[in-house]
């Protein structure tokens, strides 16, 4: 091998170049050489953008044009077989160029070797890096790290100091001292510029981006112990608000990137996994991924169209490398549980507080115990056993995940194979969740320009839950007085005896809720590359989505109960395949200062759902369960079906001039099905400009080592509503004739509306990026305004006509904000390296039009029913707001509230008229006012630290933990809830309402509008990884171990166990798990 790679070496340098450059760039001749020679040279353009030279030569050999050319320049070079690495020239004292003899130089100086040197070279995350160049600081000593970022090298005396480099990293110096092991950690430039991102049917390098696309740290994301990507992603990227819709095992978030435009179209972004749409962002294992791009603006997502009217986001996954195996296996384990920042009313309390409620309904004399509470109630208020609900109801849950990848490949086959298994519990017994996940990526080379490859996964997930909406709720709702067996072991459906209070653990062992999901991918492509500068591909995908869902409820069921003592079921199977064929061509050319490149794109998609439903009620016996269905007294079938096409267009031009100067535009002409005949076809362009100021010659001497001014303007279309809104659809109706059960159709519910077309939303983006210090210290500063016309709106109708609702377009959204990140790497020492980054958006959205009626004012009228108005966000309260409590002795009669009684809610008379009408109710948005996230990164010899907060500020939401439940709430006395400090004859002072045993609680629900900002450490991580010695006496390349802590602190005044979550909803849970990494 060795003889193979200096004969390599002395047939490249021995190459003849010619060049004629005269006050050129550093970086220009550079290039030329490589397309004369065929080498690489790595090297930082910042560090050489600057430098002119002069260089005419004809005819001559590598090595000597590489010899005059660093000459009199402050840089040396590394020749490493067919690549030339360029660094400061103090790493490269010798000045000669390297020949094919050289290790007989190094020959000569092992004589006076003393000691050898090894040791690992880790990033600041603890994985190994590979290819790093190890130099003996002063000699041309020198080698490179393993595949397990290992290296060995010996020092010659006098000689103390290592130097690591790496492209891409801030080289560093190690002192060697009397140690024989010296481990190094080497830190990215912050957003380094020569950083290559995925945007749309391509890449680029980070300083030729000029459209809003944000790249993602997949390793930043992987701290985060969850099964659910979008949770992972959370404070990741500015701009991208993620929620939790139910964090129920099993369950996805929410994530909106710049706001919601549509208002019932859809408004989630889509997933793009190596080229395919997947169904959602939990189809691929977070351990699988090799980078995550985010594209923000209409420039980025113009060219994906009708799929990106909400953004993209790109996944890159993982592939093998030439002649390298990699194993690397991840294993963690933990518990979880949830934990709320209110009192609730203990027994003593609650059955005070049911004495005031009745005392309140009988002229203020309190009654005696056996007129307020049941027997079993009075029983239990003499014993004192009463019922923790929180207790019996919720558990400290487990979660696991383990992950095995293999990598492997040779000049001509590449594969990489990646396994997954999970596991959570949830805090609610009976709710659980599993998945595992294979992935199979294969890259073969046929020739020099033809390449093939196929993406494959396969994944099977299993969840449990028997319907616990509510459970939650009554974990605080239902009352302490209670008894929750029968005296023959089995549930008692009303505890405590009022049959408004059910029992909570009555249907988490009685009713069973299964979900089997199976979701397979494959993706297969082809490479062409005729000859240089052009590249033509072709993919072909098939997605196929399977879900089985089984319901059973006993007749021990509080549903069971209801119908007679007998249990009921159901059974659902649900089908999708999406298949999507395109044709990309990509080519790209550079003359002297211009670079160019064009993409036009085919593709072509069809997407198919089916569904099979039985609802089954009276089932006789509970011994078959759900396989019981076919005995049930009434079995009710429904199917289901639609299918949806798309078919695109697409061109894309990007220019530059010398780096400096850029230009990109797009067009894209998409046809979709699920429009009218004359609508089918839309067509949105895009188009952005960059400047990088920073290379320009007046800013050569400054501390700015990037800056860039980018702005783009585009539109794209959104298409998310059902595929037959446009049609006229007939729904089956069955009917008795002769007294014999006929099938029979009639019209569906919507009217159809043939007129129907795209949705579009309109982007201006503007951006600044900044990089100072050896870009020590980065950001971005970006603006941006959408407009969303033709919205996709569902209007309900008057029934007489025959039909109940209509999707319409109508009028315009606009979304406008900002968004700010800032990095910056405050402490790279010897043994320490500190890094620190925050970032802040805020979105505004406001209806600019609806249907465009006038009232007699001339201003465009609001849609109440749908609390849609014209100046304010789509997403509003409208109600009555709460101004206090009425005291005894106000003037109530000739108030505006003349009903109301001392202690009840008194609104407030927003308008000053003396009355209360619909005017004093208040708009109040929930979109956040903005938010943001705060991380630290620390790294101490093997040990590294992360922490990641997240915040949301000026949100507000309802709490029905606070409001109105079940007609009345705790105030009535029926049921527990959150202690407050409620209003009495004896306690004017009192801020909630007076208890009150009737259901009669005016306005009570006014209260539960409460403020939801929040302060959240999101994961805090700690690790260790294992020196290179012990790590060799283990015979493996690596391992780390680590702890880390997810939503561990919650600071917010909103009163729940998540002010993410309503008291119906599953909260996030607070979970801490220790895990392993280890690579061979």
């Amino acid at each position: 091998m060795t003889v193979f790679c200096l004969q390599l070496s002395a047939n490249v340098f021995g190459q003849k170049i010619s060049l004629n450059e005269r006050d050129v760039s550093l970086w220009e001749v550079l290039k030329k050489i490589e397309k004369q020679s065929g080498v690489t040279f790595f090297y930082n353009k910042r560090d050489i953008q600057q430098d002119l030279v002069t260089i005419v030569l004809r005819e001559e050999p590598l090595n000597r044009v590489l010899a005059l050319l660093f000459k009199n320049l402050p840089y040396g070079y590394d020749i490493q077989g067919q690549v030339v690495v360029v660094n400061q020239k103090e790493q490269f004292p010798s000045k000669e160029a390297p020949s094919a003899n050289r290790n007989a130089v190094n020959a000569a100086n092992v004589r006076s070797l003393q000691r050898a040197i090894s040791g690992t070279v880790r990033d600041s995350l603890g994985a190994p890096l590979s290819g790093v160049s190890v130099l003996i600081k002063g000699t041309s000593l020198g080698t490179h790290t393993n595949a397990d970022g290992q290296y060995r090298i010996t020092a010659p005396d006098g000689q103390s100091v290592i130097i690591f480099s790496m492209i891409g990293y801030v080289p560093r110096e190690q002192t060697i001292g009397e140690k024989t092991i010296v481990d190094a950690v080497l830190t990215t430039y912050m957003d380094d510029l020569d950083e290559v991102v995925v945007v749309g049917y391509g890449t680029q390098k980070k300083s030729d981006v000029i459209s809003s696309v944000v790249s993602v740290n997949t390793a930043d994301v992987n701290r985060v112990p969850s099964n659910d990507l979008g949770e992972m992603l959370r404070g990741k990227a500015a701009g991208v608000y993620v929620t939790v819709n139910d964090a129920a095992p099993g369950s996805s978030s929410n994530i909106l990137i710049r706001g919601s435009r549509s208002l019932t179209a859809g408004n989630a972004p889509i997933v793009i996994a190596d080229g395919v749409p997947v169904g959602g962002i939990n189809d691929v294992n977070p351990n699988d991924i090799a980078s995550i791009e985010i594209l923000k603006d209409a420039a980025a997502q113009a060219i994906y169209g009708a799929r990106a009217s909400n953004g993209v986001i790109l996944i890159t996954t993982k592939r093998a490398k030439e002649d390298r195996t990699i194993v690397d296996f991840n294993t963690f384990y933990g518990g979880q549980t949830v934990k709320r920042n209110f009192d609730v009313y203990s027994a003593e309390e609650f059955a005070q507080l049911k004495r005031e409620a009745y005392r309140a309904d009988n002229n203020n004399q309190y009654l005696p115990d056996e007129a307020i509470f049941t027997d079993i109630e009075r029983e239990i208020l003499a014993t004192g056993e009463f019922i923790d609900w929180e207790k019996e109801l919720l558990r400290i849950a487990s979660t696991q995940n383990h992950n095995l990848s293999v990598s492997t490949g040779t000049a001509k086959t590449r594969i990489y194979s990646g396994f997954n298994y999970s596991k959570r519990q949830g805090v609610i017994p009976g709710t659980d969740f599993q998945r595992g996940t294979i992935r199979i990526n294969v890259d073969q080379t046929i020739t020099d320009w033809l390449k093939l490859g196929a993406n494959t996964s396969w994944q099977l997930s299993k969840n449990n839950n028997p319907g616990t909406g509510e459970t939650l709720l009554r974990t605080v709702t239902t009352s302490p007085l209670g008894k929750i067996y029968n005296d023959d072991g089995t549930y008692r459906i009303y505890p405590s005896g009022v049959q408004e209070s059910v029992n909570p653990l009555l249907d988490l062992a009685e009713v069973s809720n299964t979900r089997n999901d199976r979701n397979d991918i494959m993706n297969i492509f082809a490479d062409f590359t005729p000859f240089q500068g052009l590249h033509y591909r072709v993919n072909a995908s098939r997605r196929s989505w399977n879900r089985k869902t089984s319901h059973y409820a006993t007749a021990e069921s509080l549903q069971g109960f209801r119908r007679g003592g007998l249990g009921n079921g159901a059974m659902q199977f649900e089908d999708e395949v999406e298949w999507q064929l395109e044709n990309i061509l990509n080519y790209n050319t550079n003359f002297d200062k211009h670079n160019l490149a064009g993409t036009l794109v085919h593709s072509i998609s069809q997407r198919s759902y089916s569904n099979f439903r039985n609802n089954a009620s009276n089932i006789p016996n509970d011994l078959l369960g759900i396989w019981g269905l076919p005995s049930a007294e009434s079995n009710i079938p429904a199917v289901g079906a639609n299918k949806r096409g798309l078919v695109s267009f697409v061109g894309r031009v990007q220019y530059d001039y010398d780096g400096k100067y850029y230009l990109t535009a797009s067009a894209r002409a998409d046809g979709s099905t699920v429009f009218g005949a004359n609508n089918k076809w839309a067509y949105f362009p895009a188009v952005a400009l960059g400047w990088n100021i920073h290379r320009e010659a007046f800013m050569a001497e400054s501390v700015v080592n990037n800056l860039k001014l980018r702005a783009s303007y585009g539109s794209v279309g959104n298409e998310a509503i059902n595929p037959y809104r446009s049609l006229s659809t007939a729904v089956q109706r069955d009917y008795l004739f002769n007294n014999v059960k006929r099938i029979g159709y009639v019209p569906g519910d919507f009217l159809p509306n043939p007129n129907l077309r795209w949705e579009t939303s309109t982007t201006l983006n503007t951006a600044l990026d900044f990089g100072f210090w050896n870009n020590r210290l980065t950001g971005t500063f970006e603006f941006y305004n959408t407009r969303t016309t033709d919205l996709l709106a569902e209007l309900s109708l008057q029934a007489d006509i025959g039909y109940s609702r209509m999707l319409r377009n109508i009028g315009e959204v606009e979304n406008q904000g900002f968004e700010l990140n800032v990095n910056g790497l405050v402490m790279d020492k010897k043994d320490w390296q500190v890094n620190l980054g925050f970032s802040l958006s805020r979105n505004r959205n406001k209806i600019i039009s609806l249907y465009g009626d006038l009232d007699e004012y001339g201003n465009e009228v609001d849609d109440i029913a749908n609390q849609w108005f014209i100046g304010h966000s789509k997403d509003v309260y409208y109600q009555f707001r709460p101004a206090g409590i009425w005291q005894q002795g106000e003037d109530i009669v000739n108030s505006h509230m003349p009903t109301a009684q001392p202690g009840d809610v008194k609104l407030l008379d927003y308008n000053g008229d003396g009355r209360l009408t619909d005017a004093d109710r208040v708009i109040v948005p929930r979109d956040p006012k903005w938010f943001g996230s705060f991380n630290l990164a620390v790294n101490y010899k093997s040990i590294d630290f992360a922490a990641d907060f997240i915040t949301v500020q000026g949100v507000m939401r309802n709490n029905a933990f606070l409001y109105d439940y079940a007609s009345g709430g705790s105030l009535r006395g029926v049921f527990n809830g959150v202690k407050v400090d409620y209003w009495t004859p004896e306690n004017p002072e009192g801020n909630w309402p007076r208890p009150l045993e009737s259901n009669d609680r005016p306005y009570i629900w006014t209260l539960g509008l409460q403020d939801a900002s929040y302060v959240r450490l999101h994961t805090l991580t700690l690790g260790y990884t294992l020196s290179s010695r012990l790590a060799s006496k283990l015979k493996i390349g690596s391992l780390r171990v680590y702890s880390t802590a997810h939503n561990l602190a919650t600071w917010t005044k909103y009163k729940s166990y998540s002010p993410e979550k309503n008291p119906n909803e599953y909260p996030e849970a607070i979970s801490i798990v220790g895990g392993i990494q280890v690579g061979f």
